[in-house]
């Protein structure tokens, strides 16, 4: 194998043979030797690799001879953190991707921010009902009387949260938000539709013959048949 490390290759040839490490199938090209000191104190030795990628980073010898270190992270997908301005103290720092801030300080500083807002977003109104009313689980639904689990906006102009919000169970809740039937932005059927696919149904046709006649899958055609889906249609 050639030599892609700068220290002797008797060295190299020896950890090949002995099998103490293997730098086929890795993304890696050794380019140099360091010296690095740990927290610690001791120093140990360190490699500069380039990925292929093209990036390089400085490795302890060891995690290569192991075969720990293959790449620089870019096999793994998109890292956890990136380099980018902090929008509370405009700092750069390597922030985490499902964050927005550098640091908890800032962070109780934006959502600070947002909970003083004129005009708050959706989750804040969450959050604000939650805080005052509690979790949705401890009431009624307003529609069908059962346990109810998520806050419906009921009255968007009002700040009150007790005027804003009432308390319904998912299947009562998407019905009043317009999410249910043909209200579904991916609904494929309509009320008119359901009554013939159960017509059809009644005339001796299998799910399959309807999914390919309505353009449906045979488990939607079943479910929508047996009031899984489309209970409200008569």
């Amino acid at each position: 194998m050639q030599n892609r490390v700068f220290f002797p290759q008797t060295a190299l040839d020896q950890w090949l043979t002995g099998g103490s490490v293997d730098l086929r199938g890795t993304e890696l090209t050794i380019i140099g030797e360091v010296r690095k000191v740990a927290p610690g104190g001791q120093s140990y030795r360190a490699v500069r690799c380039r990925c292929d990628c093209g990036s390089e980073l400085t490795t302890a010898l060891r995690s290569v001879v192991s075969g720990d270190a293959r790449s620089c992270g870019c096999s793994r997908g998109r890292p956890k953190y990136e380099w980018r301005r902090c929008p509370v103290c405009g700092r750069r720092a390597r922030i985490r991707r499902d964050r927005r801030s550098c640091s908890r300080a800032c962070g109780h500083k934006l959502t600070g921010a947002a909970l003083r807002a004129e005009r708050p977003s959706y989750d804040m109104w969450h959050n604000r009902v939650k805080k005052v009313r509690g979790p949705a689980s401890n009431y009624c639904c307003m529609d069908c009387g059962g346990p109810a689990e998520d806050w419906s906006t009921a009255d968007r102009s009002s700040n009150d949260v007790w005027v804003r919000f009432q308390p319904r169970c998912r299947k009562c809740h998407r019905r009043y938000d317009g999410a249910i039937g043909e209200g579904s932005p991916r609904a494929k059927l309509t009320a008119e539709k359901v009554r013939q696919l159960r017509a059809r149904r009644a005339d001796g046709l299998t799910y399959r013959q309807l999914a390919g006649e309505f353009g449906i899958s045979d488990v939607s055609a079943h479910a929508a048949v047996n009031r899984t889906t489309w209970a409200h249609v008569a």
